[in-house]
């Protein structure tokens, strides 16, 4: 079990910043804390050995250790800003697109706080409406009816407090012969009572600060009325807009769908704000295929998908800051907490970007931060069957996976489904992220060291250390935040393992820079392969949509293909328009996690202008060792064409030959499916090693594979996969044009 768990509200800092570091310790009584800054994280015996650096930095110490929770769920909120007092009968409604009735009780609308009316599905998916006291329900009616998964209700609630009856009646918008899922039902209410309107709720009840009594799915327009208009005209005011005099609240979901308030059209203006971010921009009850893009016409989007299990801040206290120091140079740090007792440490790794105005280095090393969040804390190798077959091994458990299907309130990666088997649409680093830490070990790294994103990435970081090449460090939040300019005093931008997802100021931001002159090494695979946006308003959060193709455990449901945060068309940058080989030569081809391959070089390695590629290696086969699957061109690889932008005076050096029957082709080149679509049958099916260079004077060196750096550390990075890339990279800085 993992004793100690945290984490920081940033993953960027300056020299001279200030560190907040949030922390949970369980079966400890205390831990010292230091920082380290991150050379080398990879622990395989035969690679070249775990290293960092102790800081001289001043954080206190040793603390208290305290359990800090993550409560999952989400919901929306509605707080009146001035007492409300509804006198006579009151009304509850709203449009329900149920997930997953039957499963447990859940809230659709709480009014009220100590006193309340509760408009819900029972634990057996009936519509039900409860009065609670004082956390004790004193009455409840039932349609007695079950509601369908996936399919569209109305939903009505009515309170009489002059005869202490409760109402309740779910009707199908869509009806089928011998199926009965329309009902009605009553009940009293005890001893009466008076609804303190304090606040209220939609998808959850709140116990404290913690949703209970989660719904799954979708809610649409609801309102609350006064009176018991009949149940005709309420279904006729939820689905075709007619009015009804009464209204005392009437929330429009449709509105400021990119961020996490919704207003109110009824007299109160009982305007509210979504917690742990439920979908939006999903479609609702009118959507019919004539519109696919929500900002064109909002109303046929104005459902919100609640789930049991959305988080997107743990919302934890702060157990210590610090100043990081104003000379600290720039680089892969890491506040280290370790347990007193010596039997449980963690790390919060972030970047120290270089101080604003000091002299950077000639070498940038892009952090690919939205890639780790896109994996955080997966669970691929336990909750999705085919892992281990697609990985040709036995998977390798690490104690972190054994913590995260024991406590699965650390939430999910994009890599997952929802409980009610909808994709992830978010993820966020604002809560402990157990991969991003140096050390860990994963499922699909290949045989041998089997380890992926963060700590895979430090292999490059020992790379310039060994080398003693100066470099400096940006993450992927920097070129969303300044775009270009993070990019531009650096002679040289290197790229991680697994950049795979890339945002549009991203990748305007590689574009740009290398239009400048400048001069990338792209040094891993399956790059710039799906879009992602972030949200000025909510930090530390991306959001995905999977539309249409591409290697992925879900799709977002049709019509739902616009992401949320920007109004953008989500999926792969290929079908976008924008393919990885306009920009770095090589994009996605093929996966495989078992072996792999090395290169060979073609005629293409003789030419002239790749001379200084190869100084020094001799060899025609390239990378036939590694710590990932045993050769340079592995997991997930790339490949030239110019169909899909490559420029034509792109060298492809060296390719990867005969990967395994493991390796298969990508689904966005699958047109017909044949047995030919595998790693010994289909020449799609390799990794490029590609050279060329740039009207502006610049040049781009792709590698095509995630396992290349892995290679590049094979015996202490003695090896000609190392060679390659320090030749390519000392060229690059040589600010002499090509």
């Amino acid at each position: 079990m993992l004793k100690i768990t945290a984490y920081s509200s940033k993953i960027s800092y300056r020299p001279g910043e200030q560190v907040d570091v949030k922390v949970s310790g369980q079966g400890i009584e205390a831990y010292n804390a230091t920082l380290k800054r991150i050379v080398q994280g990879d622990i395989n015996p035969d690679g070249p050995g775990y290293k960092d650096a102790d800081i001289s930095c001043e954080m206190g110490g040793p603390f208290h250790a305290r359990e800090q929770k993550i409560v999952t769920g989400s919901y929306g909120r509605v707080l009146p800003r001035t007492a409300l007092s509804i006198g006579g009968a009151v009304s509850i409604a709203a449009l329900i697109w149920p997930t997953m009735p039957g499963s447990s009780r859940q809230t659709i609308i709480s009014v009220g706080s100590q006193s309340s009316l509760r408009l819900s599905l029972d634990d057996r998916g009936c519509a039900a409406l409860e009065a609670i006291s004082e956390g004790r329900r004193i009455g409840e009616a039932s349609t007695n009816v079950q509601c369908r998964a996936k399919a569209w209700y109305v939903v009505i609630g009515s309170f009489n407090p002059a005869t202490n009856e409760l109402r309740v009646e779910q009707r199908a918008l869509q009806t089928f012969p011998s199926i009965r899922d329309s009902g009605a039902g009553t009940g009293r209410v005890s001893n009466g009572i008076d609804v303190d309107w304090r606040e209220i709720t939609f998808a959850a009840v709140l116990d404290g600060r913690s949703p209970t009594l989660c719904y799954n799915g979708k809610i649409e327009a609801p309102f609350i009325c006064s009176g018991q208009p009949p149940s005709d005209s309420v279904v006729d005011h939820l689905t075709r807009k007619r009015g009804i005099d009464t209204v005392i609240a009437e929330w429009d979901f449709s509105t400021d769908i990119a961020n996490d308030t919704f207003s109110d059209r009824g007299p109160h203006s009982l305007d509210g704000k979504f917690f742990n971010l439920p979908h939006r921009a999903v479609s609702g009850h009118t959507w019919d295929g004539s519109v696919y893009r929500w900002s064109e016409c909002p109303e046929h989007y104005a459902a919100v998908h609640f789930h049991d299990d959305d988080l997107y801040d743990a919302g934890w206290e702060t157990d210590f800051t610090f100043r990081l120091p104003d000379d600290l140079r720039s680089g892969a740090y890491a506040v280290h907490l370790s347990a007193t007792d010596g039997e449980s440490e963690y790390y919060v790794v972030f970047a120290v970007t270089a101080a604003k105005g000091a002299p950077k280095n000639s070498v940038v090393f892009v952090m690919p931060t939205a890639s780790y969040m896109a994996y955080a804390n997966h669970r691929l190798g336990i909750d999705v069957s085919e892992t281990e077959i697609g990985a040709g091994q036995l998977l390798q458990i690490d104690r972190h996976h054994v913590f995260l299907q024991e406590n699965p309130q650390y939430g999910l990666s994009l890599y997952e489904v929802h409980s009610d088997g909808s994709g992830v649409f978010f993820s966020s680093r604002l809560r402990p992220v157990l991969d991003i830490q140096p050390k860990v070990q994963g499922f699909i790294g290949g045989l041998g060291s089997n380890i992926w994103q963060f700590n895979a990435d430090t292999h490059i970081l020992g790379f310039f250390e060994d080398r003693g090449i100066g470099y400096d460090v940006v993450t992927d939040e920097d070129l969303e935040a300044e775009g270009v300019e993070a990019l531009a005093d650096y002679k040289v931008v290197v790229t991680g393992t697994h950049p795979e997802y890339t945002s549009t100021k991203m990748l305007d931001a590689y574009r740009d820079y290398s239009d400048r002159g400048g001069r990338i090494m792209y040094l891993g695979g399956n790059g710039f392969y799906w879009r992602i946006t972030y949200n000025e308003k909510l930090p530390g959060v991306i959001e995905c949509r999977r539309s249409e193709s591409g290697i992925r455990g879900w799709e977002p449901g049709t019509g739902n293909y616009y992401h949320q945060f920007s109004g953008e068309l989500g999926g792969l940058w290929r079908r976008i328009g924008r393919a990885p080989q306009e920009v770095f030569g090589v994009g996605m081809t093929a996966q495989g996690f078992d072996l792999s391959s090395p290169y060979i070089k073609t005629e293409a390695a003789k030419n002239p202008r790749a001379a200084f590629i190869f100084e020094g290696v001799d060899e025609d086969m390239i990378g036939d060792f590694g710590l990932n699957g045993g050769g340079a061109a592995g997991n997930e690889i790339d490949r030239t064409d110019s169909a899909l932008g490559t420029p034509p005076n792109a060298l492809v050096v060296a390719s990867s030959r005969l990967h395994t029957d493991i390796y298969l082709m990508t689904p966005e080149d699958l047109l017909d499916p044949t047995p030919t679509w595998s790693g010994t049958q289909s020449d799609l099916i390799r990794s490029d090693l590609t050279f060329f260079e740039t009207s502006s004077g610049g040049a781009v060196f792709s590698t095509g594979s995630i396992a290349w750096a892995a290679s590049m550390a094979w015996k202490g990075y003695d090896n000609n996969v190392a060679r390659i890339t320090e030749n390519v990279l000392r060229r690059f800085v040589n600010p002499e044009k090509f």
